[in-house]
């Protein structure tokens, strides 16, 4: 990617929250901060996968590449494929995704259940499951087999998540309706992964044309959100088996939504729990290291094994955490 001019950061820089552009300034490298700012003035990037259920990988890209339209590999996420020529559209008219054996997904996204490391015959939990991009993955991931509960508050939303997972082929999942924060009370020392991909303020997918996303923005959702991923990672790591693993993941720069959850989360006397690599293959070029203090605070907790993802015309910003329940 160039290097973007002094006047296109500038406007880029006067479309977006003057306080979130201070807070993004002291997170991230100036090569960092220049990258994500393009980014946020690009398309979208459209990425694809097969959906293993219902298609191969050399099915799907002979459908699309059949249609006239272009792919490149993601190589650092299994199956993952960047569209160069063609539009959404031209993809939602081939025949596999109307069957299911095609899936529209951002490649960070993916991510996060590949660090998962799920297999077949395990008890998986995703927490904040809606729409069920992710659901249908891991489910894809197991083979149908084993136990696959799909959580997630809203009853709204679950309407499209079974929509998904019907269509998807996904048979080994129990769909389930409240928030996630409860269920370690209910479903402690029941699974062996945990996915929390929680609710988040969204700045890693922050897009000049779409203002009412940048509107939104506030230091008051950050720390109401903030508060809300401790109760579930809490939850999650009740969840989980001793020796399993939950992968907490945003797509937000907010480190009061990424390191501050993980430092008071494993802070807890009550929790025993480390932060454990994430498979190197699975590390974008872009990705950086997490931050080691925020407003002046050192971190007390070895986080380095988490991973921040910079937005380019590849991917969206992320962050990806997986920890390892200890006892």
């Amino acid at each position: 990617m160039s290097e973007p001019t002094n006047s296109t950061l500038q406007q880029v820089e006067q479309a977006l929250p003057e306080e979130f552009i201070v807070r993004l300034k002291k997170q991230l490298e100036p090569h960092e901060y220049h990258a994500a700012l393009e980014s946020f003035k690009l398309q979208k990037p459209v990425t694809i996968r097969p959906n293993t259920l219902r298609a191969t990988e050399e099915e799907l890209l002979l459908q699309v590449h059949s249609a006239g339209m272009e792919t490149q590999p993601i190589t650092w996420c299994p199956q993952c494929h960047l569209l160069t020529k063609g539009t959404i559209r031209g993809l939602q008219e081939l025949p596999l995704a109307e069957s299911g054996g095609m899936y529209i997904q951002a490649a960070s996204s993916m991510l996060a259940v590949y660090a998962l490391q799920v297999e077949p015959e395990m008890r998986v939990l995703d927490m904040c499951a809606a729409p069920g991009s992710k659901t249908s993955l891991i489910a894809a991931m197991m083979q149908n087999q084993g136990m696959l509960v799909a959580n997630d508050r809203s009853r709204k939303r679950l309407y499209r998540l079974r929509e998904i997972l019907q269509t998807q082929g996904a048979t080994n999942v129990e769909v389930l309706c409240g928030p996630g924060e409860r269920l370690g009370q209910s479903h402690a020392d029941c699974f062996d992964r945990v996915l929390v991909d929680a609710p988040c303020c969204g700045e890693g997918r922050f897009r000049l044309d779409r203002p009412i996303r940048l509107s939104r923005w506030s230091m008051q959702e950050i720390q109401s959100l903030a508060k809300l991923q401790e109760q579930l990672l809490v939850a999650a790591l009740r969840c989980v088996c001793v020796g399993g693993l939950v992968v907490y993941s945003t797509c937000t720069f907010a480190p009061e939504e990424n390191e501050g959850v993980l430092e008071k989360v494993l802070s807890r006397n009550s929790i025993d729990a480390e932060i454990v690599q994430i498979p190197e293959h699975l590390h974008p070029p872009t990705t950086t290291n997490p931050l080691t203090k925020w407003n002046g605070k050192e971190l007390t907790k070895d986080m380095s094994g988490a991973i921040r993802i910079i937005p380019n015309s590849t991917t969206t910003g992320f962050f990806i955490a997986c920890l390892k329940r200890l006892s």
